[in-house]
């Protein structure tokens, strides 16, 4: 009998079943399937795997759908990166979790007790247990931050760190990350997905929930600021959609409630944090923060920095703010750290580790210099205090790294080779094995830690991926944590706060309200030059010659007037040859650096719907995503393309009209829409205005197309195109949504909207302008306009659009003065007393 038949029927798993010299997850050396992964591969050898690719192929999509991405190059107009996510989950017992989470426990313990002593009374350092260097000459250590006492003597809040089973089978810890640990909303995401793909298998086994620990952080933070408001002012602190994890921001902030925010939405007055809204200051009691520690306040620790709360360390020190995890936190992300933690476990906690370091040794002391030197082949030598890639910047040259360390040994240090287990991981069509490391999760309760019953598995094909930052070469997987009882559902839909009372309108931050005002700009601006390019590739595509095409010069005309093709070299004929005027016209699709192309709209779409993400519905995400196809599909049918987009922007349009409550943030998106409809009308009519009569009476029938009013016209006038009547639906008829007095009328409604700070006895600015632009284009006369006779009644007309495109200017510039322009930081100097004078 072969191998696989001795262990049983064939299983997709065989492949992997002989593991070799690695520990594997699901097999023990002998080939037998250890018992916790029994149930989870006969349920999957239960499933056609050409079902399990449908499944995988589900992950996929649902994580695309949800916008699942990290962003490699942290470049905020950049295309995200999809996060893998493996739908095989990797399953721990509930006796090894239970061993696992007395370890972290025990580490996070004596991870603060360090933090406590390092920023206070630093005996650590005076007793010798710590060297001078590891604290001194640490960028991880500010020195700003010293004698400050957080909020409930909780010097470490949230806390991660990285595990790998080494080959005896046994967990060592390979990093500690105390600044911002990231991963725990990716590890909720995955938790999500592969609940939903494996439905039934996940809800009848017992799997420990996610919700009960994002609970217990949230009301452990309460009890810790003890918050006497009913509605906590708390808030989650992202650098913004530049962040490459921001899609964990934006996921974070909707499951837990708090408020999405940028160091340019706070403000520090009187010591105080507050949170800019339109109607005034709000006062933040709590701050999630998502931000280095370096980068948190430019004031006090590098002016630089654009993403921090000038003010903020002293807001802290004054204990008038709650800050998770506090601002120099990030000593314990130092590399050489973990060196002295067994040592300083038993000085501190009297006990050894139960988790043990990975095997590490700090140049700086002379023992560990002695071995380093002469091992350094076999050592992977980094950066002891160094932030950033632990490796960059290293002597390639075994010599040079030799002279350098024995130059500044306190700099450097070595640790030895990694070998990580493998676990099983989906491929396109089998089952094979991936190196994989475990992230998880604490956060600090009353009683001591808390362990989040899971986290992020991150695996890859080879142990030097999977060890650095190319998160585009890595997977993850959910790890599913048993439980010996039963587990009681719980969810977090619910909410985690009581409701006091009822609320029908909602306040929100300037600057989300300028991102949202844009957002509906852009969509208009890209709905308007889509519809315009589709009439010209509509009749592009027939058989008519472009000289027999009447309405091609009054389309071109109105292209060129807004820069999106360039100008006729020969004026006499403005019609160039078609493979000329095809690149043209594909330039104006698809070329990225040119500001007026349709992908360049579309990527700004973007870019403001991911600044305000979590203001969005997630169909409306999903729909927003759906734009990811017009640069994929480049090289399809223009027409087809354009028809796409113009739906999908139709779809956004239709939920943001059907879904979204009519409060601040509704308000401002659809006025940016309608500011930009009335100036992209004002000006198409203008410009088409002296060559609707000149050149050819169609051209009528084609500035209703590109306004969307053709439909509205021929059920009024039949097939009678005249000037007058063309021109009454398009600027005067407020029945038509499509028309400037519509645009004007709505402009002007929004505007009553407005939160005032007080009750003034006069019109605001923008008040006055929405007043003189409505009643302007109701007091307009279109009588005796025709193309029959010129006279003053055409440049009348022309003389009115453009005044009008000036106000629409003006009160675009009017509403982002009085509400959306930045209010600057105050900073705050913190006096240093010197000694006392004898």
């Amino acid at each position: 009998m072969t191998e696989p038949d001795m262990m049983g029927p064939p299983s997709m798993f065989d492949a992997i079943r002989f593991p070799g010299d690695t520990f594997c997850e699901a097999f023990d050396s002998s080939g037998i399937a250890r018992e916790h992964w029994q149930p989870l591969m006969n349920a999957l050898d239960a499933i056609a795997p050409s079902v399990l690719a449908q499944r995988q192929e589900r992950v996929r999509r649902m994580r695309h759908e949800d916008g699942a991405t990290f962003n490699p190059f942290d470049d905020a107009g950049g295309r995200g990166v999809p996060w893998a996510l493996d739908m095989i989950p990797l399953p721990i017992t509930a006796a090894e979790w239970a061993a696992l989470e007395a370890g972290l426990i025990q580490r996070a313990n004596l991870l603060e007790k360090i933090l406590k002593d390092v920023y206070g009374a630093q005996n650590l350092l005076h007793q010798g247990h710590l060297p001078a260097e590891l604290i001194y000459a640490n960028p991880h250590f500010l020195r700003p931050c010293h004698g400050i006492e957080p909020a409930g003597n909780r010097y470490l809040t949230y806390y991660a760190a990285d595990l790998y089973r080494g080959t005896d089978g046994r967990f060592h810890v390979l990093r500690d990350y105390g600044s911002n640990p990231a991963g725990i909303g990716y590890a909720l995401e995955n938790r999500i997905v592969i609940s939903r793909v494996f439905s039934e298998l996940y809800h009848h086994t017992q799997i420990r929930r996610l919700a009960p620990f994002f609970q217990t952080f949230h009301l452990s933070l309460i009890e810790r600021v003890a918050l006497r408001r009913e509605n906590p002012g708390i808030v989650l602190l992202s650098p913004g959609p530049d962040s490459r994890i921001y899609f964990e921001h934006a996921l974070l902030s909707r499951y837990l409630g708090y408020p999405l925010v940028e160091a340019q939405d706070l403000t520090v007055r009187n010591g105080e944090v507050f949170l800019k809204k339109l109607a005034g200051l709000e006062p933040v009691e709590a701050i999630f923060r998502h931000i280095a520690d370096d980068r948190s306040d430019p004031f006090a620790l590098q002016r630089e920095a654009n993403n921090g709360v000038a003010g903020l360390i002293q807001a802290c020190r004054e204990r008038q703010v709650e800050v998770t995890n506090p601002i120099g936190s990030g000593f314990v992300d130092t590399p050489g750290l973990s060196v002295f933690l067994p040592a300083l476990g038993r000085q501190l906690g009297e006990a050894d580790l139960l988790l043990e370091n990975h095997p590490a040794w700090w140049c700086g002391n002379p023992a560990d210099r002695e071995y380093v030197l002469a091992n350094l082949t076999q050592l992977n030598v980094q950066w002891a205090l160094a932030r950033g890639e632990p490796t960059d910047g290293l002597p390639a040259d075994t010599a040079e790294l030799a002279a350098a360390i024995h130059a500044e040994p306190h700099r450097f240090m070595a640790r030895a080779p990694v070998h990580p287990a493998t676990v099983p991981a989906w491929n396109p069509d089998s089952v094979g094995p991936r190196y994989t490391l475990l992230r998880v999760f604490a956060c600090a309760t009353a009683e001591g830690f808390a362990v989040m019953p899971g986290g992020l598995a991150i695996t890859a094909a080879d142990v030097p991926t999977l060890l650095g930052s190319t998160l585009e070469r890595q997977q993850s997987k959910d790890i599913w944590v048993y439980s010996d009882r039963p587990v009681a559902p719980f969810s977090l839909m619910r909410g985690l706060q009581t409701v006091a009372e009822f609320k029908r309108g909602s306040d929100l931050p300037s600057r989300v309200a300028d991102h949202l005002l844009w957002l509906g700009r852009y969509l208009e601006r890209a709905e308007g030059l889509i519809r315009l390019l589709r009439s010209v590739f509509r009749r592009l595509s027939g058989e008519t010659r472009l000289v027999d095409i009447p309405e091609l010069p009054f389309l071109l005309n109105l292209l060129r007037a807004e820069n999106t093709i360039p100008p006729a070299p020969d004026k006499s004929n403005p019609i160039p040859r078609f493979r000329e005027l095809t690149h043209q016209l594909n330039a104006s699709l698809y070329e990225k650096e040119r500001p007026e192309s349709v992908v360049t709209l579309l990527k700004q779409v973007q870019n403001a719907a991911r600044n305000v993400r979590d203001r969005l519905s997630l169909d409306s995400w999903r729909v927003i995503n759906r734009l990811d196809v017009f640069t994929d599909t480049a090289a399809g049918d223009p027409l087809d393309l354009l028809d796409d987009t113009l739906f999908t922007l139709s779809a956004f349009s239709g939920l943001a009209m059907e879904s979204m409550t009519r409060g601040l943030g509704w308000r401002f998106m659809d006025m940016g829409r309608r500011i930009e409809r009335a100036i992209n009308q004002t000006s198409l009519i203008r410009l088409g205005l002296p060559r609707v009569c000149a050149d050819s009476r169609s051209a009528l029938e084609t500035l209703l197309e590109i306004c969307d009013s053709i439909m509205t016209y021929r059920a009024r006038y039949r097939t009678a195109f005249q000037l007058a009547p063309v021109m009454d639906l398009l600027v005067m008829d407020e029945s038509n949504p499509k028309s400037l007095a519509f645009q004007c009328s709505q402009i002007a409604a929004h505007v009553e909207e407005l939160p005032r700070l007080d009750s003034r006895r006069y019109t605001t600015g923008e008040e006055r302008l929405a007043l003189e632009m409505l009643t302007a284009v109701r007091l307009f006369d279109l009588t005796g306009l025709d193309c029959e006779h010129e006279d003053d009644r055409q440049t009348t007309l022309e003389n009115f659009l453009r005044t009008m495109e000036v106000r629409l200017t003006a009160f675009a510039q009017q509403v982002s003065a009085h509400y959306l322009t930045r209010v600057p930081a105050t900073p705050h100097f913190t006096a240093i007393h010197g000694e006392p004078e004898p």
